[in-house]
């Protein structure tokens, strides 16, 4: 496994870590990082039924994360807090309207699912290459909810998982509400065995408004994470230090404030809001002036207005807001051409309330 991993590590060498024992995974990492020691090593650490032959020994699981300190692990944790879970595919999750855990949420904002060891070690995600798309997901929880509110639950859910700490991950696609539609009027979960028509990405579909709106606010978060250090802390300490709670919100109304100055942070301070309900929420705000760069409609490093004393959180939003100096105009909005072929098209699943999306 070992030489096989330091001559693939080019091509995204995958490892299954609940099927390997700790010294081997920390044995692979050692010896790639001696050739390339920015590879980031990850994986499913998902608790197996594996039968073991020799005593004393156990797997690369979340619950021995502390074993492989310098390996991640994809967090069904925030997977199923945001989108319900995976094994009921209309469980709703704190997008669609589950009065989800404060302290679940608080902990995973952190990057501190219980199994993990520190930031780095939990994989935030809602989709991947397993189970339904998010956007999928999403409606199949909430069949009645129109097009438009399914878009902002969606995009709920990705600021929170981009803009937590810990390491952001996310489906091929999903940044252009990736569906796959099994051509009867129902959608594929697992699409392993599943044709082009079902999997193929639907290049076309950024020609639409909706689309392009999507692809650009997911392009706006991943801007604002990578201009705010202070998003990205290594450790529990760090983070314990500078990340706070807000107290005292509403129901399904979460927030948090992040200090200036740490990890190169540049800014003041970061507030960032969550509001899951269907209708506005008011969050007070510390003193100052504050600047949005997050809404529920566009995202960003430049200043979309400020905000003083409190602010208005519209319903199915983020708002994201940054204490200090920022840009100033709107927000990039251009969507690369794409000259892709289109898959045939599919009919849309039935029972779904595609609205503004159709």
């Amino acid at each position: 496994a070992v030489k096989a991993c330091e001559s693939a590590y080019n091509h995204g060498y995958t490892i299954g870590g609940s099927l390997i024992i700790p010294y081997i995974i920390n044995e692979i990492m050692e010896e790639v990082h001696k050739i390339r020691p920015d590879v980031i090593f990850y994986g499913e650490g998902w608790t197996m039924s594996t039968q073991l032959t020799k005593e004393g020994y156990t797997m690369t699981t979340q619950a021995n994360s502390t074993q492989v300190p310098g390996f991640s692990f994809f967090s069904d944790t925030i997977r199923d807090l945001l989108r319900g879970s995976t094994f009921d595919a209309t469980a709703p999750g704190f997008v669609t309207g589950d009065h989800s855990s404060r302290d679940l949420l608080e902990a995973c904002f952190m990057g501190a699912p219980y199994w993990a060891g520190h930031p780095g070690q939990s994989i935030n995600y809602v989709s991947c290459h397993d189970n339904h798309t998010l956007f999928d997901r999403i409606a199949l929880a909430a069949p009645e909810a129109p097009g438009d509110v399914l878009i902002r639950m969606n995009n709920l859910a990705a600021a929170f998982c981009i803009l937590s700490q810990g390491v952001p991950f996310f489906q091929a696609g999903e940044e252009m509400l990736r569906t796959k539609p099994d051509g009867h009027g129902g959608v594929v979960e697992n699409s392993y065995n599943a044709p082009d028509s079902v999997n193929s990405m639907k290049w076309n579909d950024l020609s639409k408004p909706e689309y392009q709106d999507v692809y650009n606010y997911y392009k706006g978060l991943i801007a604002f994470r990578k201009a705010h250090p202070a998003l990205r802390l290594s450790t529990f300490a760090e983070v314990d230090a500078n990340v706070s709670v807000v107290n005292g919100l509403a129901n399904k109304v979460a927030a948090y404030e992040v200090k200036g100055g740490v990890n190169g942070e540049t800014a003041e301070g970061i507030f960032l809001a969550f509001n899951a309900n269907k209708a506005d929420a008011q969050v007070k705000l510390p003193a100052g002036e504050w600047h949005i760069c997050v809404n529920g409609e566009k995202a960003g490093v430049t200043s979309l207005g400020t905000a003083s004393g409190t602010v208005t959180v519209p319903a199915l939003s983020a708002v994201i807001l940054v204490k200090g100096e920022v840009e100033s105009g709107a927000p990039e909005t251009t969507v690369p051409e794409t000259t892709a072929p289109e898959a045939p098209a599919e009919p849309k699943p039935a029972g779904f309330n595609w609205g503004a999306v159709a």
